[in-house]
């Protein structure tokens, strides 16, 4: 970064030196100028004193020999004037956007840092609320684990109840084959009974007491019986309850499997759990850190950029300066024209200054002409209250005074062009630089296409440039200026002021390639 900005300030001081002694040439060629016309004038001052007016033709011819190589010197140093100026003008405009470029990036720099500083924070909250989720994983793990030896020991107290209900089960089927044995011999003693009774009453007076013996037996083995049936009945409830108690134990043994199975994936997923959010708390750490260093070198670079800010800012100034310099020779150069006024001159600037001028003149006397017909008032063509003409792209503008001069200053205006081919355009403007009526070629109507309209349909618009305001503002007997347009190619723009009874009114222009 440092090196490039080195490089950036060594290629502009270069530029600025040279275009610096592009400038201290040109002074010199203005101080020789100057001096040239000094001593010319002092050389015929001295003629008319001496009396000798033998040599003077030769010697105004040889004056205005000198003068059209001043000229052409001059028309140089202009061009070269205007071609310093238009690079000047675009390595200004360069270094703004670049002075615009660095404070905005210098802006986002400082919010990325403002961002990263919040994110830091956010970072800091994220990993005590996961230290935090964290401890809590861990708590609800450490209770599922205590809920799953507390389910464990559940499920081996209802196995020991199952086992204990099936062996009550196996207890009450052994009594029931206990009981079926009495029952058995209850029916074999009950038949022993009825043998001996029936016996008994054979025997007649002597069986009677055996007979009664055998009625107690027939009754105990009756209420055997009896006694073995409720036996039966009670050991058949047991049995039916033993069985519906072994099932119910069963169906809960199950769901507690069931659970126990739920509670270890539980366990599992909170395990995973705890583990991802250690690993996002590392990965916290890490980004905070990784965040510090970022927002760390993001302050370098800002640092970097305001000082190439302020490095950028001296060197526009530099341009500024240098620009200026170079203007003052263009208004120096402008008056050199001025001065060569004295001389009988047949190049292209001199041309066309007298067609500005007499141009200018006509026009004048064709606004007092109308104003003294009543054609126009004077009001009227000094009123400059410009009204937006709607839906037009540059905007265009009407006054009081424009339908008068699209209806007489095409006759004046046109022939200039038709007549001299390196004529671009000529046009009256006022003061403000406003041009109310263009050349036919520049007055298409309006097709909506912005780039189509800027280039042809030119007329009815202020053009409030440099260049343009100073035509309309200018009061000198002419203005010559010279300047580059954005396709490379050098104009000259000649201007001559328009006076309506003795007031400023604006001027007439003429721009035309250089010569």
């Amino acid at each position: 970064m440092a090196v490039k900005i080195t490089i950036s300030q060594f290629v502009i001081i270069c530029i600025g030196s040279l275009a610096l002694g592009f400038f201290q040439l040109s002074l010199g060629v203005v101080a020789f100028v100057v001096g040239l016309l000094s001593c010319g004038f002092t050389y015929f001052a001295s003629q008319n004193q001496d009396g000798v007016q033998e040599d003077r033709p030769q010697a105004v011819n040889e004056f205005s020999q000198k003068g059209e190589m001043i000229s052409q010197s001059a028309s140089r140093i202009a061009i070269g004037g205007a071609s310093v100026s238009h690079f000047l003008d675009k390595l200004t405009s360069m270094f703004n956007q670049q002075v615009d470029s660095i404070k905005e990036i210098a802006q986002r720099i400082e919010n990325i840092e403002s961002g990263n500083q919040q994110l830091v924070e956010h970072a800091v909250m994220a990993e005590d609320k996961i230290q935090t989720s964290d401890e809590m994983t861990q708590r609800s793990r450490q209770l599922l684990n205590n809920l799953l030896d507390q389910q464990a020991t559940l499920i081996s107290q209802i196995n020991d109840s199952k086992a204990m209900l099936q062996t009550l089960r196996s207890s009450a089927e052994s009594i029931g084959s206990i009981t079926t044995t009495i029952n058995q011999l209850a029916d074999q003693t009950n038949m022993l009974a009825l043998n001996a009774a029936i016996e008994a009453a054979r025997a007649g007076e002597q069986g009677r007491g055996f007979a009664v013996v055998a009625d107690e037996v027939r009754d105990l083995a009756k209420k055997t019986t009896d006694a073995t049936q409720g036996i039966d009945e009670v050991l058949s409830e047991i049995n039916q309850c033993s069985q519906n108690s072994v099932m119910a134990i069963e169906k809960v043994a199950n769901a507690g499997d069931e659970m126990s199975q739920m509670i270890t994936e539980s366990s599992d997923l909170i395990k995973a759990a705890s583990e991802a959010s250690s690993a996002a708390a590392n990965s916290m750490t890490v980004m905070k850190d990784t965040v510090d260093e970022h927002g760390e070198a993001n302050r370098g670079i800002s640092a970097n950029a305001m000082q190439l800010h302020e490095n950028t800012r001296h060197l526009e100034a530099e341009l500024g300066e240098v620009s200026e310099k170079v203007l003052a020779l263009s208004h120096q150069t402008e008056d050199i024209f001025r001065q060569l006024q004295v001389f009988d001159l047949h190049n292209r600037n001199a041309k066309v200054q007298r067609i500005a001028q007499e141009t200018a003149q006509r026009i004048g006397k064709l606004f007092e002409q109308a104003i003294e017909q009543g054609r126009l008032s004077q009001q009227a063509l000094f009123d400059f209250n410009y009204q937006p003409v709607p839906n037009t792209n540059p905007q265009k503008f009407t006054t009081g005074f424009d339908k008068f001069t699209d209806a007489e200053l095409p006759v004046l205006q046109e022939p200039i062009l038709e007549q001299n081919d390196f004529i671009i355009y000529a046009g009256a403007v006022d003061v403000n630089g406003y041009l109310p009526t263009h050349n036919k070629k520049f007055s298409h109507k309006m097709t909506g296409n912005y780039e189509t309209d800027l280039a042809k349909s030119r007329t009815k618009r202020i053009f409030n440039d440099y260049t343009g305001s100073r035509c309309g503002s200018n009061t000198e007997s002419f203005l010559l200026q010279t300047y580059k347009r954005d396709t490379g190619e050098v104009m000259h723009d000649l201007s001559a002021p328009i006076f309506v009874n003795n007031r400023h009114w604006g001027g007439f222009r003429i721009g035309y390639k250089a010569d």
